[in-house]
Protein backbone atom coordinates (compact mmCIF):
# COMPACT_ATOMS: atom_id res chain seq x y z
CA UNK A 1 0.00 0.00 0.00
CA UNK A 2 1.46 3.71 -0.73
CA UNK A 3 -0.05 7.10 -0.28
CA UNK A 4 0.34 9.19 -3.41
CA UNK A 5 1.64 12.87 -4.13
CA UNK A 6 1.02 15.11 -6.84
CA UNK A 7 1.72 18.74 -8.21
CA UNK A 8 2.66 20.30 -11.45
CA UNK A 9 6.56 19.71 -11.06
CA UNK A 10 8.58 20.39 -8.06
CA UNK A 11 6.21 22.35 -5.76
CA UNK A 12 4.68 19.24 -4.15
CA UNK A 13 7.80 18.63 -2.46
CA UNK A 14 7.34 21.13 0.09
CA UNK A 15 4.35 18.90 1.10
CA UNK A 16 6.31 15.55 0.24
CA UNK A 17 8.79 16.53 2.66
CA UNK A 18 6.15 16.90 5.66
CA UNK A 19 4.73 13.42 4.39
CA UNK A 20 7.65 11.06 4.42
CA UNK A 21 8.59 12.50 8.07
CA UNK A 22 4.86 11.49 9.23
CA UNK A 23 3.18 8.70 7.30
CA UNK A 24 5.03 5.27 7.50
CA UNK A 25 4.38 3.43 4.24
CA UNK A 26 5.72 4.08 0.74
CA UNK A 27 5.29 7.41 -0.93
CA UNK A 28 4.73 7.81 -4.73
CA UNK A 29 5.52 11.46 -6.08
CA UNK A 30 4.17 12.30 -9.24
CA UNK A 31 5.60 15.73 -10.96
CA UNK A 32 3.44 16.42 -14.26
CA UNK A 33 6.35 18.02 -15.71
CA UNK A 34 4.81 17.90 -19.38
CA UNK A 35 2.33 20.47 -18.41
CA UNK A 36 4.17 22.38 -15.66
CA UNK A 37 2.98 25.17 -14.72
CA UNK A 38 -0.99 24.78 -13.81
CA UNK A 39 -1.67 28.33 -12.78
CA UNK A 40 -2.65 29.15 -16.51
CA UNK A 41 -4.83 26.15 -17.45
CA UNK A 42 -8.29 25.90 -16.87
CA UNK A 43 -10.72 23.37 -14.92
CA UNK A 44 -11.60 20.88 -17.54
CA UNK A 45 -7.63 20.41 -18.39
CA UNK A 46 -6.57 19.67 -15.00
CA UNK A 47 -9.51 17.32 -14.42
CA UNK A 48 -8.47 15.44 -17.03
CA UNK A 49 -5.07 15.43 -15.55
CA UNK A 50 -6.22 14.26 -12.10
CA UNK A 51 -7.89 11.14 -13.33
CA UNK A 52 -5.27 10.23 -15.65
CA UNK A 53 -3.10 10.90 -12.47
CA UNK A 54 -5.07 8.86 -10.12
CA UNK A 55 -5.09 6.05 -12.40
CA UNK A 56 -1.22 5.70 -12.31
CA UNK A 57 -1.62 5.90 -8.46
CA UNK A 58 -4.24 3.03 -8.37
CA UNK A 59 -1.72 1.49 -10.94
CA UNK A 60 1.23 1.54 -8.04
CA UNK A 61 -1.28 0.11 -5.13
CA UNK A 62 -2.16 3.94 -3.99
CA UNK A 63 -5.24 4.12 -1.55
CA UNK A 64 -5.03 7.64 -1.53
CA UNK A 65 -3.47 10.57 -2.55
CA UNK A 66 -2.46 14.20 -1.63
CA UNK A 67 -3.04 16.76 -4.15
CA UNK A 68 -0.33 18.96 -3.33
CA UNK A 69 -1.22 21.59 -5.62
CA UNK A 70 -3.56 24.83 -4.54
CA UNK A 71 -4.66 25.16 -8.32
CA UNK A 72 -5.74 21.45 -8.79
CA UNK A 73 -6.90 21.70 -5.11
CA UNK A 74 -9.24 25.17 -5.70
CA UNK A 75 -10.55 23.82 -9.53
CA UNK A 76 -10.75 20.52 -9.50
CA UNK A 77 -11.16 18.66 -6.48
CA UNK A 78 -14.88 20.04 -5.57
CA UNK A 79 -15.96 18.54 -8.83
CA UNK A 80 -14.58 15.07 -8.48
CA UNK A 81 -14.42 14.50 -4.87
CA UNK A 82 -17.77 12.28 -4.98
CA UNK A 83 -15.86 10.58 -7.43
CA UNK A 84 -12.92 9.24 -6.36
CA UNK A 85 -12.54 5.93 -4.94
CA UNK A 86 -10.31 6.47 -2.25
CA UNK A 87 -9.48 9.56 -0.36
CA UNK A 88 -8.01 12.39 -1.89
CA UNK A 89 -6.66 15.34 0.39
CA UNK A 90 -6.21 19.05 -0.97
CA UNK A 91 -4.81 22.51 -0.01
CA UNK A 92 -7.23 24.44 0.98
CA UNK A 93 -9.23 23.82 4.49
CA UNK A 94 -4.88 22.97 5.87
CA UNK A 95 -3.88 26.72 3.97
CA UNK A 96 -6.62 28.27 5.53
CA UNK A 97 -6.72 26.46 9.03
CA UNK A 98 -2.98 27.71 9.24
CA UNK A 99 -3.81 31.32 8.29
CA UNK A 100 -6.35 31.60 10.96
CA UNK A 101 -3.73 30.71 13.07
CA UNK A 102 -1.31 32.77 11.91
CA UNK A 103 -3.07 35.83 11.52
CA UNK A 104 -3.51 39.50 13.25
CA UNK A 105 -5.77 41.40 10.83
CA UNK A 106 -4.61 41.85 7.24
CA UNK A 107 -3.55 38.69 5.07
CA UNK A 108 -1.90 38.65 1.83
CA UNK A 109 -2.17 35.50 -0.54
CA UNK A 110 -0.02 35.07 -2.77
CA UNK A 111 -0.86 32.18 -5.44
CA UNK A 112 -1.08 31.35 -9.17
CA UNK A 113 -3.45 33.20 -11.71
CA UNK A 114 -6.08 30.27 -11.02
CA UNK A 115 -6.20 30.22 -7.46
CA UNK A 116 -6.54 34.24 -6.83
CA UNK A 117 -9.13 34.27 -9.43
CA UNK A 118 -11.08 31.89 -8.30
CA UNK A 119 -11.78 33.62 -4.82
CA UNK A 120 -11.76 30.34 -2.60
CA UNK A 121 -8.89 31.81 -0.05
CA UNK A 122 -10.33 35.31 0.07
CA UNK A 123 -13.64 33.49 0.72
CA UNK A 124 -12.80 31.47 3.29
CA UNK A 125 -10.81 33.79 4.93
CA UNK A 126 -13.25 36.20 5.06
CA UNK A 127 -16.20 34.09 5.95
CA UNK A 128 -14.10 33.12 9.27
CA UNK A 129 -13.26 36.01 10.36
CA UNK A 130 -15.28 39.11 8.70
CA UNK A 131 -13.12 41.58 10.68
CA UNK A 132 -9.88 40.77 8.72
CA UNK A 133 -8.88 42.72 5.55
CA UNK A 134 -7.96 39.61 3.04
CA UNK A 135 -5.53 41.05 -0.15
CA UNK A 136 -4.69 38.57 -2.84
CA UNK A 137 -1.80 39.14 -5.39
CA UNK A 138 -1.18 36.13 -8.53
CA UNK A 139 2.55 35.96 -8.88
CA UNK A 140 2.94 33.98 -12.39
CA UNK A 141 7.27 34.57 -12.37
CA UNK A 142 7.47 32.50 -9.44
CA UNK A 143 6.53 28.76 -10.58
CA UNK A 144 8.77 28.87 -13.61
CA UNK A 145 11.69 30.03 -11.50
CA UNK A 146 11.24 27.39 -8.95
CA UNK A 147 10.94 24.74 -11.60
CA UNK A 148 14.15 26.20 -13.23
CA UNK A 149 15.77 25.63 -9.18
CA UNK A 150 16.31 29.47 -9.69
CA UNK A 151 15.84 30.28 -5.60
CA UNK A 152 18.15 32.13 -5.05
CA UNK A 153 19.81 35.58 -6.84
CA UNK A 154 18.40 38.80 -9.04
CA UNK A 155 15.89 36.84 -11.03
CA UNK A 156 14.05 35.55 -8.01
CA UNK A 157 14.85 38.60 -6.06
CA UNK A 158 13.04 41.25 -8.33
CA UNK A 159 10.08 38.45 -8.64
CA UNK A 160 9.77 38.32 -5.36
CA UNK A 161 10.12 41.86 -4.88
CA UNK A 162 7.05 42.88 -7.46
CA UNK A 163 4.62 40.53 -6.30
CA UNK A 164 4.70 41.70 -2.15
CA UNK A 165 5.02 45.29 -2.87
CA UNK A 166 1.39 45.66 -3.66
CA UNK A 167 0.27 43.49 -0.63
CA UNK A 168 2.89 44.99 1.82
CA UNK A 169 1.55 48.27 0.46
CA UNK A 170 -1.86 47.18 2.35
CA UNK A 171 0.00 46.85 5.33
CA UNK A 172 -0.61 42.75 5.96
CA UNK A 173 0.80 41.39 8.80
CA UNK A 174 0.62 37.77 7.58
CA UNK A 175 1.83 36.14 3.93
CA UNK A 176 -0.40 33.11 3.26
CA UNK A 177 2.10 31.26 0.61
CA UNK A 178 -1.02 29.93 -1.76
CA UNK A 179 1.28 27.51 -4.50
CA UNK A 180 3.49 24.66 -3.12
CA UNK A 181 6.02 25.94 -5.03
CA UNK A 182 6.65 29.34 -2.84
CA UNK A 183 8.44 28.04 0.44
CA UNK A 184 11.56 26.90 -1.89
CA UNK A 185 11.74 30.93 -1.69
CA UNK A 186 11.05 31.09 1.68
CA UNK A 187 14.34 33.16 2.17
CA UNK A 188 13.70 35.43 -0.77
CA UNK A 189 10.37 36.34 0.53
CA UNK A 190 10.92 36.66 4.45
CA UNK A 191 13.98 39.15 3.53
CA UNK A 192 11.13 41.00 0.94
CA UNK A 193 8.69 40.92 3.67
CA UNK A 194 10.95 41.83 6.53
CA UNK A 195 10.57 40.82 10.27
CA UNK A 196 6.66 42.35 10.98
CA UNK A 197 5.03 39.80 8.42
CA UNK A 198 3.92 36.49 9.49
CA UNK A 199 4.53 33.73 6.41
CA UNK A 200 2.57 31.08 6.36
CA UNK A 201 3.42 27.79 5.04
CA UNK A 202 0.61 25.18 5.24
CA UNK A 203 2.48 21.88 4.61
CA UNK A 204 2.41 21.01 7.93
CA UNK A 205 -1.30 21.64 8.68
CA UNK A 206 -1.09 19.27 5.34
CA UNK A 207 0.78 16.89 6.99
CA UNK A 208 -1.39 16.55 10.07
CA UNK A 209 -4.45 16.31 7.98
CA UNK A 210 -2.58 13.52 6.09
CA UNK A 211 -2.04 11.82 9.36
CA UNK A 212 -5.79 12.17 10.58
CA UNK A 213 -7.21 10.47 7.16
CA UNK A 214 -4.92 7.64 7.19
CA UNK A 215 -4.12 6.56 10.82
CA UNK A 216 -3.09 3.24 9.58
CA UNK A 217 0.31 4.91 8.20
CA UNK A 218 0.92 7.27 11.49
CA UNK A 219 0.66 4.60 14.17
CA UNK A 220 3.67 3.05 14.34
CA UNK A 221 5.31 0.91 11.05
CA UNK A 222 7.98 2.29 9.43
CA UNK A 223 8.46 4.70 6.28
CA UNK A 224 8.90 2.48 3.41
CA UNK A 225 11.02 4.99 1.10
CA UNK A 226 10.03 6.93 -2.16
CA UNK A 227 9.20 6.91 -5.43
CA UNK A 228 9.68 9.41 -7.68
CA UNK A 229 7.78 9.94 -11.52
CA UNK A 230 7.43 12.50 -13.81
CA UNK A 231 5.38 13.02 -16.81
CA UNK A 232 8.49 14.70 -19.41
CA UNK A 233 12.24 15.41 -18.28
CA UNK A 234 13.23 13.15 -15.68
CA UNK A 235 16.51 14.09 -15.47
CA UNK A 236 16.37 17.61 -14.81
CA UNK A 237 13.35 17.45 -12.47
CA UNK A 238 15.81 14.94 -10.39
CA UNK A 239 18.98 17.88 -10.07
CA UNK A 240 15.98 20.74 -8.89
CA UNK A 241 14.45 18.50 -6.82
CA UNK A 242 17.98 17.93 -4.91
CA UNK A 243 19.22 21.41 -5.09
CA UNK A 244 15.66 22.59 -3.38
CA UNK A 245 15.37 19.75 -1.42
CA UNK A 246 19.18 19.38 -0.35
CA UNK A 247 19.00 15.43 -0.41
CA UNK A 248 20.32 13.36 -2.74
CA UNK A 249 17.02 11.73 -5.02
CA UNK A 250 18.57 8.65 -7.05
CA UNK A 251 16.04 7.86 -9.36
CA UNK A 252 13.55 9.72 -11.34
CA UNK A 253 11.28 7.41 -13.26
CA UNK A 254 9.00 8.51 -16.21
CA UNK A 255 5.71 7.67 -16.84
CA UNK A 256 4.37 8.17 -20.68
CA UNK A 257 0.79 7.62 -20.31
CA UNK A 258 0.44 10.91 -18.40
CA UNK A 259 2.24 12.81 -20.85
CA UNK A 260 0.67 11.47 -23.35
CA UNK A 261 -2.55 11.93 -21.82
CA UNK A 262 -4.04 8.69 -22.34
Amino acid sequence: MAIGIYDSGVGGLSIWRELQVRLKTRLIYFGDTAHVPYGEKGADELEGYFWNIMNFFRSRGCVGAVVACNTTSTLVLPRVKDKVEYPVLGIVEGAVEATLAAGNGSVGILATKATVESGVYQRALSEARPDWQVYAQSAPRLVPLVEGGQVEGKKAEEAVREYLEPLLAKGIDTLLLGCTHYPFLREQLERAAGSGVRIVDPAPYIAQRAEAIWPQFSQGGEYLGSEFWVSAKPEAFRQTAQKLLGTEIKHVHFHEDVEEGK
